[in-house]
């Protein structure tokens, strides 16, 4: 009887651990909209901006 009741108070500090953590992460997480230009990333544009978006440049 001693070792089950032992068990559930680890088991309730690691849920209270564990929700803590899952709190402390949802609150410092900033979900972007979409459709927004502002927050767009700028490392992920293109390189290259072209004029006529179907010219391909060859080199040989």
């Amino acid at each position: 009887m001693k070792k089950s009741k032992v068990f559930l108070l680890i088991a309730i500090v690691f849920m209270l651990i564990v929700f803590y953590v899952v709190y402390d992460m949802s609150t410092k997480t900033k979900f972007r909209k979409f459709g927004d230009k502002a927050e767009e990333n700028k490392s992920v544009e293109d390189s290259v901006k072209r004029e006529d978006p179907m010219e391909i440049e060859i080199r040989r």
